[in-house]
């Protein structure tokens, strides 16, 4: 499962989770009490303002998909940028939206929404009816579409329920990296992304040398210690954007889009002299860590496949070491 990224708009995501479908049944329902022409689910970004949901009629010029500037002189974007409900009964008598284009292009006279939030308090954008006639909504229509707009916020708080037991279930506890199921979900999203990108990926297996001896001479506490060291170490020599995973005692993986294998084995060799390092002070240790970095030149191969070849070289490089 794809859990949504709030700085992008949602229907540019894979994502199985959001109820567009009753969203959708939502908007039209709102309309047709409204008896306006056309309703909304608009989401906001720093790309500027998109149409999620459009109701399903003849007489609204907006569809599913439809962008506005962020500078545009548009009713959603004055909800956004007060946190406040907006009614406008006649908007062409107002000078405040002479420039707005839905009212100078698009005929629209009339406005009625209220701001949606993430669970974080986040702007997400409006919901919103409009009509190309003057309305005269009293206070039973703006507590009708308050309804609607709870039902949206109660979904955005059910999938960031989802997002935070699905990371608990994808994350290694110790090291705060993704686990294995973590890895392999995460690893299939960026390669379906390549694909379509035309992108080069990476891959990497790592394994840290010498955990038991740490475990048997200074104990379980300095070989966890040990393990979240390497993890830190990975999160400062490899890009925020590359996938890292703990995926077993003493195991690692990484995926970085990129095809300079050259700066990928620099990047593992500062995680092991960093764990050298720290270890310094205990002759009889020793570690480090050993790699196997390689190009995925085939996209299509099942990726168990390149993380056996992987492992394989990691293994030759580990016996390079102790020959």
């Amino acid at each position: 499962m794809v859990m949504p990224d709030k700085k992008a708009w949602l229907l540019d995501q894979p994502l199985e989770l959001v109820p567009f479908s009753k969203w959708q049944k939502t908007v039209d329902l709102m309309t047709t009490l409204f008896q306006a022409p056309a309703g909304f689910i608009v989401q906001h970004t720093h790309q500027g303002y998109q149409t999620t949901i459009a109701s399903q009629q003849d007489e609204n010029p907006y569809g599913p998909g439809a962008v506005i500037e962020p500078d545009e002189n548009i009713f959603c974007r004055k909800i956004v940028q007060t946190g406040q409900e907006l009614y406008v009964q006649k908007a062409t008598e107002e000078h405040e939206w002479q420039t707005n284009p839905e009212v100078a292009n698009d005929g629209f006279n009339s406005y009625l929404g209220v701001p949606i939030h993430w669970p974080n308090g986040q702007p997400f954008g409006t919901i919103c009816v409009m009509d190309f006639k003057v309305t005269n909504y009293d206070d039973s229509y703006m507590e009708l579409i308050r309804q609607f707009r709870d039902i949206v916020q109660a979904d955005l708080l059910l999938l960031d329920h989802f997002d935070q037991f699905r990371e608990l279930a994808m994350t290694d506890e110790l090291t705060r990296l993704y686990n294995r199921r973590g890895f392999e979900t995460v690893a299939q999203q960026r390669i379906q992304l390549a694909k379509r990108n035309d992108a080069r990926l990476a891959l990497i297996y790592m394994d840290m040398n010498g955990l038991k001896g740490i475990n048997d001479q200074l104990g379980h506490h300095l070989g966890d210690k040990a393990l979240t060291y390497v993890a830190e170490s990975l999160r400062q020599h490899f890009r925020s954007s590359d996938v890292l995973a703990r995926i077993g005692g003493d195991e690692f993986l990484l995926l970085a889009e990129t095809d300079n294998l050259n700066a990928l084995n620099d990047s593992c060799d500062k995680v092991d002299q960093a764990l050298k390092q720290y270890f310094s002070e205990h002759p009889t240790i020793t570690t480090g860590v050993s790699f196997g970095v390689l190009q995925i030149d085939d996209m299509h191969l099942p990726l168990a496949h390149w993380i056996n070849h992987a492992d394989e070289k990691m293994y030759r490089h580990k016996a390079s070491r102790s020959a």
